[in-house]
């Protein structure tokens, strides 16, 4: 737990043990070992599929105190051996999984992991609006 983590090392300042880009197992697994922040990468899977894992998740984060966030669509450059090109998640989609009580909502409007290419073409704000 976090919370014995703290007591154990002797930190004194407030502190977050986040999972970034977690699977549905890995956020399972920080949260019984007791991470305060969950990032839920549910964006490879069907729509349905990733409403119904993040569900389950806003369930169990709300109940123990933690903060959730979810991810819609693909975030464009690399990540995790995967290259894409600033992709735009579906505003729907986003909406789906915003309306489930996430603390955050990750989304692609362009955005990119790492440099951007010569040929980026922005971030779409009409998009994110």
């Amino acid at each position: 737990m976090v919370e014995g983590m703290i007591e154990v090392i002797g930190i004194t300042f407030p502190v977050s043990l986040h999972l970034d880009h977690g699977s549905y197992e890995g956020a399972k697994a920080c949260i019984e070992a007791g991470f305060s922040s969950i990032m839920f990468d549910g964006s490879h899977y069907p729509i349905e599929e990733n409403i119904a894992k993040t569900t389950e998740l806003v369930e169990t984060c709300n109940k123990l105190g933690l903060s959730l966030e979810a991810e819609v669509g693909a975030i464009g450059g690399e990540e995790d051996g995967v290259i894409g090109g600033g992709e735009v998640a579906d505003p729907a989609e986003c909406k789906m999984i915003a309306d489930l009580g996430v603390t955050m909502l990750a989304a692609g409007i362009g955005n990119i992991h790492g440099k951007y290419p010569e040929n980026w073409a922005g971030l779409n704000f009409e998009v994110l609006g």
